[in-house]
């Protein structure tokens, strides 16, 4: 019983070896014909990719330059989503879609929450006026995009800097509107072209 029980542990052994042996002798034959296979989808995949870069890339360079067209134009909105009141005030949503400081040519109509107060706790109150003193008013452009500033006493004793810096690549906007008395607040949105 014990030659037959070391028999089989041979004739195992032995199968275990032979059998790579086999197997081994057939991969290479199908290796080489899956790495010719995924060779060939690769090349076909870079093909796609390279025309998907390239597509996007025009996307962005077309983006870019309707950025840049809309605020030369000087017709166009900026929306905030959130602002807070500096240096290190709590961010607040905006979700109210009236909420906007838009240029038109020589004038800004202004509806934007604000933060008023000579000390802590602030008062928060909701600028609404249209303006047709833009004084200082200029445009800049900057390697990030453009910077947009002028000033306006907005009807009060009070005067107001308005800087809104765009980022052409993104769309994306901060607004920084500081005034002599009162503490500054800044907005961050996007910038939507006015028709």
């Amino acid at each position: 019983m014990k030659k037959i029980l070391l028999l089989f542990a041979i004739v195992a052994t032995l199968a275990t070896l032979v059998v790579p042996l086999v197997v081994t002798s057939n991969t290479p034959t199908e290796t080489g014909t899956s790495f010719e296979a995924d060779r060939q989808r690769e090349e076909q995949l870079s093909e796609k990719h390279r025309e998907r870069i390239a597509r996007r890339k025009a996307r962005q360079a077309a983006y870019e330059r309707f950025i840049d067209s809309t605020i030369l134009s000087h017709n166009y909105r900026f929306v905030p989503t959130m602002f807070n009141a500096e240096p290190a005030g709590s961010s607040n949503i905006i979700t109210n879609p009236n909420i906007e400081l838009a240029i038109y040519n020589d004038w800004a109509d202004i509806h934007l929450p604000v933060y008023q107060g000579f000390t802590p706790p602030y008062r928060l109150v909701i600028i609404n006026t249209t303006i047709t003193n833009l004084a200082d008013f200029t445009t800049v452009q900057t390697d990030d995009g453009w910077t947009i500033s002028f000033d306006s006493w907005l009807y009060s004793s009070n005067d107001y800097t308005f800087t809104l810096d765009v980022y052409s690549k993104t769309g994306g906007a901060t607004l920084t509107l500081s005034s002599t008395f009162y503490p500054t607040t800044t907005y961050w949105g996007s910038i939507v072209a006015v028709y």
